[in-house]
């Protein structure tokens, strides 16, 4: 079996776990599970029961969306070039909303039991440092990557600006994960939003420099 294959029935392969482990405990869970926290990590939202659903609803949707998006992708034949990467992106997003869910559940029972924001900041950050490593070897698309008006104009600035990006993403996911057993509450939430602008803004920047500097405008 083919890598890429493999990789495709792990990604479906968890979206059915998601949805399995959720109906096999639906008659025990409470009436109300929480479906919200602030950024202090304190249950400020809830469900009633079917709400469990939502989590492995939500991974299949964002499952499906990333299968079919390169279909109706202008830049469809790129995909082909960087499968292998944009497939391991998606499973690592699966894995991410599995473990939200797996988190949910969890307090569902024990609505103490967690320090919430601390878990899903060091889930972010093991995404970002999924999607960091696989950044460089992301081709020129319409739906994956750093979208900028001069990354999408140009395919030496895409190429340039991923190169420049994917060590960044890598890095400052590798902090912030490591930061959450350090912070917690909104000390961490402010650390994520830095991070944010700290792994967006030089991009972003950074595109435009060299689009310029290019001479294709």
């Amino acid at each position: 079996m083919k890598q890429s294959n493999k990789t495709e029935w792990a990604i479906w392969g968890v979206c059915a776990l998601s949805f399995a482990v959720t109906l096999a405990l639906l008659p025990l869970l409470p009436a109300r599970i929480p479906v919200h926290w602030n950024v202090d990590g304190q249950i400020d939202g809830w469900a009633a029961r079917p709400g469990a659903f939502f989590g492995p609803a939500m991974g299949l949707g964002l499952s499906l969306l990333m299968k079919f998006l390169p279909y109706i992708d202008p830049r469809r034949r790129s995909y082909e070039k960087f499968g292998r990467a944009y497939d391991a992106f998606r499973l690592a997003l699966a894995l991410f909303v599995l473990i939200l869910q797996g988190v949910t559940l969890y307090a569902a029972f024990y609505p103490d039991g967690l320090d919430v924001s601390r878990i899903i900041a060091a889930c972010v950050g093991a995404l970002l440092c999924v999607a960091g490593n696989y950044m460089p070897k992301f081709r020129h698309n319409y739906f994956c990557g750093i979208r900028t008006p001069w990354t999408l104009a140009s395919e030496t600035c895409w190429r340039r600006t991923h190169r420049f990006a994917g060590p960044l993403w890598f890095w400052g996911g590798l902090a912030l994960a490591a930061g959450s057993f350090f912070l917690s509450g909104r000390w961490l939430a402010a650390a994520t939003a830095a991070l944010g602008a700290v792994l967006v803004v030089p991009a972003y920047l950074y595109s435009y420099f060299i689009y310029k500097s290019s001479g294709e405008d």
